[in-house]
């Protein structure tokens, strides 16, 4: 994410846009898309470029990006923690697990912790439900979780600055490369 994107002129913005994109109207989807990509978030600048560059009114801009849950107007953290309130996560406990993940970052859903680590959301359902209740972080999707458990996963996140993944392949937790048991199929 770029720290800096809510200081980017409109003009260079513009020019930003210019490089990637016809000026047309038909654009303003994959436009908003790049705009986000390329800051993190939709700083107000970068949708004003937006709308001058591809002709159309910032309530228009504004009202498409509004309008896609995949946008958003404020900075996110580096490593984003999502809790599932579908109906079975809801059932199994996510609405504790959800409390206790505030508690440990001291934000509420829907916000980002200061130092811009972490930001926590909610989902209205993810669609996993055979693993409820499902935390998503860092698009990786971790099931049958607690508040022990998701809290332990935020600590490694914390700690490791990945989201609690295994080591590759071939590596054991200590960093030593595995000698291999066998090579081939049996």
């Amino acid at each position: 994410m770029n720290q800096d994107a809510a200081r980017v002129s409109v003009p260079k913005w513009q020019g930003k846009i210019a490089k990637k994109f016809e000026p047309q109207p038909r654009y303003l989807i994959p436009v908003l898309q790049y705009l986000q990509h390329e800051a993190g978030y939709l700083p107000p600048n970068a949708m004003s470029a937006a709308a001058r560059y591809l002709g159309v009114s910032e309530a228009k801009v504004y009202g498409v990006a509004s309008f896609y849950a995949q946008f958003h107007f404020e900075p996110k953290g580096r490593h984003i923690i999502t809790v599932c309130r579908g109906t079975a996560c809801h059932v199994r406990g996510s609405g504790a697990l959800l409390n206790d993940l505030e508690r440990k970052l001291g934000i509420r859903a829907g916000e980002t912790t200061k130092d811009m680590e972490f930001s926590l959301e909610t989902v209205a359902c993810f669609g996993s439900c055979a693993l409820a209740p499902v935390v998503v972080s860092d698009e990786k999707v971790h099931g049958r979780q607690t508040s022990a458990t998701a809290i332990r996963m935020v600590d490694a996140v914390a700690s490791n600055g990945a989201s609690g993944a295994k080591p590759p392949k071939g590596k054991s937790p200590k960093g030593k490369t595995k000698k291999s048991a066998g090579s081939g199929r049996r």
